[in-house]
């Protein structure tokens, strides 16, 4: 027969069994809590880092849809400029030759 201190011996030996079982669960659930936590912020400052840089590329893209247009502005006025050159150019031309035509 069992002396009544093996039995409570038993029962605190088990208790403390599981009581080190459960510290290390509770311990390991921890450090991966800690580390989601790491990765949350780790992941929170990469998208506040590429929202900036989003931004950034939206104000350039502005900035280059502005000089686009400017050039397409210059382009055009040359383009004009030039036509008309060639056009006053060519009718002085024709002018010219028209004398010694008539000759």
């Amino acid at each position: 027969m069992l002396r009544p201190e093996s039995n409570f011996t038993a029962v605190i030996e088990q208790l403390t069994s599981d009581k080190l079982k459960l510290t290390a669960e509770l311990n390991k659930s921890n450090d991966q809590a800690t580390k989601a936590i790491e990765l949350k912020e780790l992941a929170d400052e990469e998208i506040t880092r590429l929202n900036l840089i989003m931004q950034r590329n939206e104000i350039d893209e502005q900035h280059l849809n502005q000089e686009v247009q400017r050039l397409t502005g210059i382009v055009e006025f040359l383009r004009n400029t030039t036509v008309n050159s060639v056009d006053e150019f060519l009718d002085r031309l024709k002018n010219d030759l028209n004398p010694l035509s008539d000759r």
